[in-house]
């Protein structure tokens, strides 16, 4: 059960929590820069052990020469990962962000209505399940304040035993 298209269809924002989703750009960057420093270290080694008569700074400068081949494809790839990974990232952030939002003010005494998934969210389930606990919660606000209101009404109606004395009448 999916109801989102008529709750949120798009997202606004391209980060819903910067802090979990930047730290997964910076580590797949930090993946991505050592698996790069890894190939040209692997090349260079390569090259340098083909030419064996030549100087390893030869293999660097060959190295460097094909690099002027695939680095700037790889530059010009880099953000549109990255954005990928941010864009997929929101599938299971978003829905968290959400909930946790949700929850607190629940746990505020605000009022909060159901929570709904987007298309292709994951963990929708997670929205089912706040959303009984939502309505149970409602449930026993209510009848804690069904209970409190006799209570109080009893309060109000019994009389001031300090007001209803007259002083005229009292000795």
């Amino acid at each position: 059960m999916n109801p989102t298209a008529n709750a949120s269809p798009t997202r606004r924002r391209i980060l819903i929590d910067s802090g979990v989703q930047g730290t997964l750009v910076r580590r797949t960057g930090l993946y991505a820069a050592a698996t790069a420093i890894y190939l040209l270290v692997i090349f260079i080694l390569s090259d340098a052990l083909s030419h064996p008569k030549e100087p390893v700074s030869e293999s660097l400068l060959r190295c460097l020469y094909e690099a002027v081949f695939w680095a700037p494809g790889l530059m010009l790839l880099a953000p549109l990962f990255a954005y990928d990974l941010i864009h997929i990232s929101n599938r299971f952030v978003g829905p968290m962000f959400r909930l946790r939002r949700e929850l607190r003010k629940l746990s505020n005494g605000e009022t909060v209505g159901p929570m709904f998934s987007r298309q292709g969210d994951f963990w929708s389930d997670a929205s089912d399940s706040f959303n009984r606990l939502r309505e149970e919660l409602l449930e026993l606000r209510q009848l804690t304040a069904d209970k409190r209101e006799p209570a109080d009404r009893a309060e109000t109606d019994e009389p001031n035993t300090d007001a209803d004395l007259d002083p005229a009448t009292t000795e």
